[in-house]
């Protein structure tokens, strides 16, 4: 029995500093702002998709899994852009199934400055699977079945970049969906305690024959202790980045990003839990994706280079 409690309380420590981790965390944040930020959607020149896995604290049974897809993309002749994120994500025995729609509107403000603005809307599936759970009751009622419910979801963003810098806001949802244990029921609400509000930027430079890149994520949750990520990423070759990350929550990460040509990009990141975790989710945490450019115009893949 003490080897699944001990997993699961740890869990619930190390996720209860990010407000029971609800929102899933993602290594390569930078690459992946369509799902953090609906303002990002349509701002580069292309057609852009995105889909990643992560595997969370690898050899821990019942950890957490991610999944995400999202494909992006200006509309021609106009300061717009739409996108569409589906998410979904595992933890223990409760499965969430997110779908949303993004748009935003880019303003120019000078010749290579722009701010964009987001929104995005959409519906929410939680399942809870009681079944799955090992109580020390077992006619407890409210592990005796599965809770399914559907919800409205919105979120919001502003997106600033340059030619080489970048500066973002966003809280992806608005509502969370939670079950009431008390009704034995998921109740979708508002909760400004509950937002989950992202801060982050970077800067790409040149060291010498090599580009530097940068960045920072801070969470921030009402009532919760700060979380943050630091990276640097350096391109070594022509299309070979990789980087070292830092987590607050005690974790290292390893980042690498292989540009395949102007159409494709796969990357690969590795987590090392440096907490008591790791003696449980001992082969740590794995998130691979790979992401797709093109252009319907004659002149395929980027019509600019862009770091992020």
């Amino acid at each position: 029995m003490m080897k699944y409690i001990i997993p699961i309380l740890l869990i619930l420590v190390f996720t209860g500093t990010v407000k029971a981790q609800d929102q899933a965390q993602y290594n390569h944040y930078i690459s992946n702002q369509g799902i953090l930020n609906p303002a990002y959607n349509g701002t580069r020149d292309i057609i852009s998709g995105l889909i990643v896995h992560r595997n969370q604290w690898l050899g821990m049974e019942n950890a957490p899994m991610n999944e995400a897809i999202n494909v992006h993309g200006p509309i021609e002749d106009t300061n717009l852009g739409v996108g569409a994120i589906i998410t979904n994500d595992r933890i223990g025995f409760t499965n969430t199934f997110e779908f949303m729609g993004a748009a935003s509107y880019k303003l120019q403000i000078d010749r290579s400055k722009f701010l964009s603005l987001g929104l995005q809307l959409g519906v929410t599936s939680k399942v809870y699977d009681g079944t799955k759970a090992i109580t020390i009751n077992p006619g407890d009622p409210v592990y005796q079945g599965k809770e399914t419910n559907f919800g409205f979801n919105a979120g919001v963003g502003a997106y600033f970049y340059a030619k080489d810098y970048f500066a973002g806001f966003s809280i992806p949802r608005l509502f969370n969906p939670q079950f009431d244990q008390a009704e034995e029921q998921f109740k979708n609400t508002f909760n400004y305690k509950n937002l989950h509000a992202y801060w982050y930027g970077g800067y790409v430079f040149d060291w010498g024959e090599v580009k530097v890149k940068p960045t920072a994520l801070i969470r921030t949750v009402v009532g919760a202790p700060l979380t943050f990520d630091v990276s640097a990423n350096v391109l070594l070759v022509e299309q070979l980045w990789l980087g070292l990350s830092y987590r607050s929550i005690s974790e290292v990460v390893f980042l690498s990003e292989y540009i395949i040509n102007r159409q494709f990009t796969v990357r690969y990141s590795f987590d090392y839990s440096i907490s008591p975790l790791n003696t449980y989710g001992k082969y740590g945490t794995h998130e691979i994706g790979i992401q797709f450019d093109f252009s319907f115009n004659k002149r395929p893949g980027m019509r600019s280079i862009r770091y992020f």
